[in-house]
């Protein structure tokens, strides 16, 4: 019994042994030869001013001031329900 549970144990030892070098020689393979590619300038980048947004049918810009005197711009969207959204953005570090 001693013996079948020696080789087990040893069959299971080599076994992690073997994947764990495997796993590392996949690292380093993958650490060697992942290098990131130079940035080919005649390539071009996202072009943002090729979108195009039709803003006239949007509410009036508005300015709020808040407390340090910084001016924070919102829109306001009328409705005839009673309930309210605010959403806000950037306030989660006050």
């Amino acid at each position: 019994m001693k013996k079948i549970i020696s080789k087990v144990f040893k069959f299971v030892f080599t076994f992690v042994i073997i994947s764990i070098v495997i796993y590392f020689v996949i690292i380093a393979v993958l650490i060697l030869t992942g290098k990131p590619k130079k940035h080919d300038p005649s390539q071009r980048d996202l072009a943002f001013d090729a979108l195009f947004f039709d803003y006239s049918s949007l509410p009036e810009l508005k300015n709020f001031t808040a407390r340090d005197g910084t001016q924070l711009a919102y829109r306001h969207y009328s409705s005839d329900s009673d309930k309210i959204v605010i959403l806000l953005h950037g306030g989660g570090w006050l």
